[in-house]
């Protein structure tokens, strides 16, 4: 107890390093427990939302599990159907996932169902148990059959059964099968009680043909070895309650079951799991979501980690005397290290309680991030905490504890001669050590490099970038900066050498100073080289990704909105003397012919909508009519090409509505626009078809289609990319894509008024529900629309992009707050160690303001410098790494790196908020220090 009473008293005298060493172990803590809070949060959110998108597709509840069972002439049916109902509610409750409903359903062998009276049979059918399902019907005719009533089985059926077999309620009916017979009385209709009950997995309508029985009057007359034809064992969980630990449970019960049902009976077992795919596919997302979160927080963890050993060796500097004297007067080493590791134990396990809750709320901020420190209103993630986010967390903690204890373990050697040795030593000592290091993390992040350089890329259907390449970078950073903090003293030293006969007083002192104690500051130099390398690295990554991905898809989409329009025809009639055609439904349900063929004499003509609509709803920006049309041939110096698509546009229009990054083109897109409004014949060609036909500007090239006129246009521009026109070639194609861009009033000259989309252009700040409004009250004949917006909000709520903004702005933002506090902690920590030479300096009459002249160029000198590495270390290694981003990325566009002036301007708000912050503290505690203090401490 007295021990305990000495260790708090001291680390209240040290309250302010006690305290910056606790939120070192905190942040550490908490930042590594959020990994598997976030992932398992992230991805619940994901896998509900994708589960009820296939409730709605499929129309089938997702939390179904059924596997169905045959018995071969009901050979021990009766006595196997209750293990495997036993078995089969062991296995689903193991999986620990709420059950909404368990269900058995029991067929019979068909029998021959007789009316009263008849000697020859109606139909076949078959006896059926459903457990509860009197829970789960209404009776819409009639009354729920008797349980008590002997000889005769009182049946539900459905609606329809009356009707398809001809028989009324009441009325009763013989079934037979072998030697056995008994009555039947159908005494009610039923229909499911609620829609979307997950009971039904099979609908009420498909028991039109079978006698519904109650369970337990099946199971005292009806269940019998020669009875039993199959068991079907249903289950339904609550789809919204599986999370990721619940994924392998899930996807080994198929194998479970029919392994344990195989020790039962020798029968087939037919298993139906619809989600098993999907499952599978977030088994695979959580592990590499982990891994890029890791990737992405290991620069941060390096961060925290030289933090807590610069923290703990001021600590360890600061009570070295103490040290000193209790090793001189026979404390061992052990003793010395056991007095650390308690108070450590002590902030460690507050930390490791609290850690993991602010971990929580790590992960609620980055659910809301929307780009590299942008957050954005969105619905909160489904955060809880799980025995995984403490053992993480405990780790975590048990690594920092190591960290922190090295310098306790290096000092607790030292006698007092020993440390006025050590003291003297390490004036002169140069460490090699930090050049050796950087230049290692320099080799290898340069080898990763060459090899992702060399690397072909890959088509990956999935958002997901490789993790090295968020690592190797961070590698790069901390190489390049421990070498140049290596070099920085040579750099000083010939700096100060040159011009020593003219520096002023505080420049002077400044180069000394920084010179000789180069060691005392490389910590707090790194830190900030890192931080703001990592920083400018993260920002340009994190925008380039974002900006490419988005960038994409307006580029496929071509416009905010492109419109499938219903044309009038007279396409029926046109084509009824050929065939009759046979008519489909849309998905808006709008009728729609297939294509048949027609002769010339019975040309289709269309009537065309009205376009002003379109231009008069009020969250329309702009719109264009755009003709796509494929199936023609194109000749030109005895070339053909027949592959090929023609997009007719008024330029203009065009030009205002379509989405189009200018820099794709050698030049601005406008200027091809302005050559096609020239020439009412002229059009834009791929480099495709100008590879297949042989032209170049200025030639002439024959269209021709079935029912068209020939066209003679001429080239005016050979372009590579095009709104809405994929360059790349997809593997299943044998010809390269191939775009033809032609005047859309020239076009409808000669082939005539063809069905168009409807590009629009949407305001910026229009909602996309008064938009969809409006375009339903106009009564618009829209059969289908693509908006790029619900595109981009999936891709900004996607896994990846929210993991990767979210990490990444998160890192940032706890790397600028352990800098800071590292900063603010080690030049309080100096200027008081400083006292002695400060109050000299006023006692020898060195004016305060050329005292805090010496003060901001030690300031420039180390922290300034150390901020202006890290932007440049920061840019050069977003030049060379960012690149390798495009080999997981199967783009359509030219990769680009991007800098966001507003991202780099945070950047440099921290950095200048840090210094003026700093600076205006260490001028109050030097304009605190008077003379006489120096003389106080003369003696030291």
């Amino acid at each position: 107890m007295a021990l305990i009473k000495i260790i708090i008293q001291k680390m209240l005298n040290n309250k302010w390093l006690t305290f910056s060493l606790f939120l070192g172990l905190l942040m550490t803590v908490s930042l590594v427990s959020s990994i598997p809070t976030y992932t398992s949060s992230v991805l619940h959110k994901l896998l509900v939302k994708e589960l009820e998108q296939h409730q709605i597709d499929k129309k089938q509840f997702p939390g179904e599990f059924s596997f169905l069972t045959s018995f071969t002439e009901g050979k021990n049916s009766v006595d196997a159907t209750k293990e495997i109902e036993a078995i089969n509610e062991r296995l689903t409750t193991e999986v620990n996932v709420p059950i909404l409903t368990n269900t058995t359903v029991l067929n019979t062998v068909p029998f021959n169902i007789y009316k009263e009276n008849m000697t020859e049979a109606d139909k076949h059918g078959r006896f059926v148990s459903l457990t509860n399902i009197e829970q789960h019907i209404t009776i819409t005719d009639g009354r729920l059959p008797s349980k008590t009533e002997n000889g005769i089985i009182e049946v539900l059926v459905p609606e329809r059964t009356l009707k398809k077999r001809g028989i009324v309620l009441n009325n009763k009916l013989r079934a037979e099968e072998g030697n056995q017979k008994f009555s039947v009385i159908p005494v009610g209709t039923f229909r499911a009680k609620e829609k979307n009950d997950p009971y039904w997995s099979i609908p009420p309508e498909r028991y039109t043909d079978d006698f519904v029985v109650l369970e337990e009057k099946f199971k005292n007359e009806l269940l019998k070895e020669e009875f039993l034809a199959s068991a079907r064992f249903y289950s339904a969980w609550d789809y919204h309650a599986i999370e990721n630990q619940h994924l392998p449970s899930m996807l080994q019960l198929e194998g479970n079951v029919k392994a344990e049902i195989s020790d039962v009976i020798d029968a087939n077992v037919i298993v139906n799991f619809p989600i098993a795919d999907i499952l599978a596919t977030y088994e695979k997302k959580e592990e590499q979501l982990k891994t890029m979160l890791w990737s992405l927080n290991v620069p941060v963890l390096v961060m925290l980690s030289l933090y807590l050993f610069m923290v703990s060796r001021l600590i360890v500097n600061r009570q070295l005397s103490e040290i000193s004297v209790l090793s001189s007067r026979g404390a061992t080493r052990l003793q010395i290290m056991f007095i650390y590791l308690i108070e450590i134990g002590i902030l460690g396990g507050i930390a490791f309680l609290l850690g993991p809750q602010i971990g929580m709320l790590m992960c609620k901020l980055l659910g809301g991030t929307n780009g590299f420190l942008q957050f954005v209103q969105r619905e909160s993630l489904p955060v809880r905490v799980g025995a995984e986010s403490y053992l993480y967390g405990a780790i975590a903690l048990l690594t920092s504890v190591f960290m922190v204890m090295i310098p306790v373990y290096q000092g607790s050697r030292q006698s007092i001669v020993h440390q006025k040795q050590l003291a003297a030593k390490s004036m002169t000592k140069t460490n090699w050590l930090t050049l050796i290091l950087g230049l290692i993390l320099i080799v290898i992040s340069s080898y990763g490099l060459y090899v992702f350089n060399n690397r072909k890329p890959v088509a990956n259907q999935e958002l997901f970038v490789d993790p090295i390449l968020f690592f190797i970078p961070a590698l790069f950073i901390i190489g390049l900066g421990l070498i140049l903090l290596h070099l920085y003293p040579l750099l000083l030293g010939s700096i100060y050498k040159l011009g020593k006969k003219y520096w002023n007083l505080s420049l002077y002192s400044t180069f000394i100073q920084v010179s000789r104690s180069i060691k005392q500051y490389q910590f707090l130099m790194l830190f900030l080289i890192m931080t703001i390398g990592v920083g400018v690295f993260s920002a340009s990554a994190a925008r380039t990704l974002n900006e490419n991905f988005e960038q994409q898809l307006r580029y496929e989409n071509g416009a905010d909105l492109t419109i499938d329009v219903k044309w009038e025809s007279n396409e029926i009639q046109a084509t009824s003397e050929v065939a009759s055609p046979t008519e489909t439904n849309d998905t808006n349900g709008a009728p729609e012919a297939t294509e048949t063929p027609v002769s010339a004499a019975n040309e289709i003509v269309y009537t065309e909508p009205s376009f002003e609509p379109f231009l008069q709803i009020e969250e329309i920006d702009h719109a264009a009519k755009v003709l796509r049309v494929n199936g023609m041939k194109a000749e030109a110096k005895g070339n053909s090409l027949y592959s090929f698509e023609v997009m007719g546009i008024e330029p203009k229009e065009f030009g205002q509505t379509a989405w189009f990054k200018p820099s794709l083109l050698p030049h601005h897109w406008y200027d091809y626009l302005n050559l096609l409004a020239k020439e009412p014949s002229s059009v834009l060609i791929s480099r495709s078809v100008a590879k297949s036909l042989g032209v170049k500007e200025g030639d002439y090239i024959k269209l021709d289609g079935d029912q068209t006129n020939t066209m003679e246009v001429v080239v005016y521009g050979i372009i590579d990319y095009w709104p809405g026109f994929l360059p790349k070639k997809e593997e299943k194609d044998e010809e390269q894509p191939a775009l033809i861009i032609a005047n859309l009033p020239y076009v409808q000259n000669a082939m005539g008024l063809e069905p168009y989309e409807v590009w629009v252009k949407v305001k910026p700040d229009a909602s996309r529900e008064s938009l969809y409004e409006n375009l339903k009250q106009a009564n618009l004949p829209i059969l289908e629309i693509n908006d790029v917006h619900p595109e981009l909000v999936a891709l900004k709520n996607s896994a990846f992009l929210l993991g990767l903004n979210g990490t990444l702005s998160l890192g940032f933002i706890i790397s600028i707050l352990i800098a800071f506090i590292g900063f603010l902690l080690f030049w309080i920590l100096t200027i008081k160690s400083r006292v002695l030479q400060y109050g000299v300096y006023r006692a020898m009459g060195i004016p305060l303001r050329k005292l805090i002249g010496i003060l901001v160029y030690e300031q420039v000198f180390t922290s300034g410098i150390a901020c202006l590495l890290g932007l440049l270390i920061g840019g050069m290694t977003s030049v060379l790494f960012v690149p390798l981003f495009h080999l997981s990325m199967d783009n359509q566009l030219p990769f680009q790196v991007l800098f966001d002036p507003s991202d780099e301007q945070k950047i440099y708000l921290f950095v200048s908020f840090m210094l003026t912050v700093g600076l205006l503290i260490l001028v109050v505690l030097v304009k605190k220090i008077k003379i006489y203090q120096a003389i106080k401490l003369g003696e030291d």
